[in-house]
């Protein structure tokens, strides 16, 4: 047993360690900006992404996790054209939204055009960047497409890290920094989805495409709605926060959040190495082994954040920004939960119970949205970051309740069956402490 969960550790560092590159490289950016801007320019840096994650993770619906899928291949509907049409349009509406919310409800003016400088950033990696996902992981080369992936991912935030220490011009920075971003990832789909002409149906008509996607709503969109509830407790928070206490408490806040990004692609490289195998049917390990290495993981992760909350904080933000400590100390018993929620999220998709884990989630998101409502404004900044961790340990008792309620009081042993549907973890992209989407979680 030792050996195996040697070797499982192993896969999952390996995973890891591609992508995290792009997050550290965004921390390191927060990082800097922190350092030359004040707070109010720091927090309307990290309302925009937060509004730019919302266009990167929900833009095409949840087509791509369900056109991958074995009832969508069976039905003939895993084609290019039938994630980049609905996507690019999911891009526009959800483009204007973010726009009209920062010119007509809330937001500073510098938030407001720090979106529009991150707009070729986000088409993408909300259209661009899913579309060659999709096509890589149809003929089963997601490997090579995540090692190419991490590196044109990283490429734009070393562009704005290194003219933010040449111009000290942040809004010149991420502009320049989205158009690489653009620019790379176009010529990378040219190379590999145009120019060799079998992404694309050949008969391909835009509407028509539109218009049968639409018609069947029913089956991506529990993908789209997981999405969504996961947002509503891990990005909602900061629109209330700045919302209710302004753009200097939100940079606070985000500080702390900077670093719960990093441990977020553990939890997305754990999803990605795992769950397209037990969808198959694949069980080497077994769900009781899982749980405990989740749990061993999760531990682990708890107690890095604290040491590196209590000792090495300080050493990143400057004084202004100390309170990000204490909220990152708190935020960090999310992960205590989070893993081991991951697990069972797999074993129930496996095995067609998914449905009742997105009512779960929706409960959570819910639940979440109004406690910052009802309490942010009472105890602060301390409210969502004691929130998140309670609203994912509800997702976990619901879960245990559910567990017990099946008839399987203990964990046991499955051979999961294959399943239509396969959902991919909530991306990095829907966390909303950067603007890129990692490759699949949640």
């Amino acid at each position: 047993m030792k050996v195996k969960s040697e070797k499982e550790i192993a896969k999952i560092v390996f995973v890891f360690l591609p992508m995290v590159m792009q997050p550290l490289l965004n921390f390191f950016f927060l990082v800097l900006v922190a350092k030359h801007c004040t707070l109010e320019e720091y927090g309307s840096l990290a309302l925009s992404m937060v509004l730019v994650s919302v266009v990167i993770g929900f833009s095409d619906f949840g087509l791509r996790d369900y056109l991958l899928s074995k009832g969508a291949i069976d039905k003939g509907l895993s084609s290019g054209e039938n994630l980049f049409v609905p996507a690019t349009a999911g891009y526009l509406i959800l483009v204007m939204a973010a726009m009209f919310y920062l010119g007509n409800v809330g937001g500073t003016h510098d938030a407001y055009y720090l979106l529009l400088s991150f707009l070729p950033e986000a088409l993408a990696f909300a259209v661009v960047q899913r579309c060659l996902f999709f096509h890589y992981q149809r003929q089963d080369r997601l490997v090579r497409f995540s090692s190419l992936d991490s590196a044109f991912k990283s490429l734009p935030f070393a562009v704005k890290i290194g003219l933010f220490l040449l111009t000290d011009n942040l809004l010149l920075s991420v502009a320049v920094g989205a158009a690489v971003a653009m620019v790379s990832y176009l010529g990378w789909f040219y190379l590999r989805c145009i120019r060799r002409s079998d992404f694309f149906a050949a008969d391909t008509q835009v509407l028509a495409t539109f218009a049968k996607m639409l018609k069947l709503w029913r089956s991506w969109l529990p993908f789209t709605v997981s999405f969504f509830a996961f947002f509503l407790y891990f990005g909602a928070d900061r629109i209330l926060i700045e919302k209710l206490l302004g753009a200097e408490q939100l940079a606070v806040y985000a500080a702390a959040t900077s670093f719960i990004a990093i441990g977020q692609i553990a939890v997305t490289a754990f999803w990605s190495l795992y769950m397209p195998r037990i969808s198959r049917g694949f069980n080497e390990i077994g769900q009781r082994k899982f749980v405990l290495l989740a749990i061993g993981l999760s531990l682990g992760m708890f107690v890095g954040y604290q040491v590196l909350a209590l000792l090495l904080f300080h050493l990143f933000y400057p004084e202004s920004y100390a309170g990000g400590s204490l909220i990152l100390r708190i935020m960090a018993g999310f992960f205590i939960f989070r893993l081991v929620n991951v697990v069972f999220e797999m074993y129930w998709v496996a095995q067609e119970r998914y449905a009742n884990f997105v009512k779960m989630r929706v409960f959570c998101g819910l639940l979440s949205v109004a406690l910052n409502w009802m309490f942010i404004p009472v105890f602060g900044l301390i409210a969502p970051a004691v929130i998140v961790v309670v609203c994912e340990l509800t997702l976990m008792l619901f879960i245990l309740i559910a567990e017990y309620r099946w008839k399987k009081p203990s964990i046991v042993e499955i051979q999961p069956a294959a399943v239509d549907t396969a959902p991919v973890a909530v991306p990095a992209d829907v966390i909303p402490t950067g603007t890129a989407q990692s490759s699949p979680s949640t």
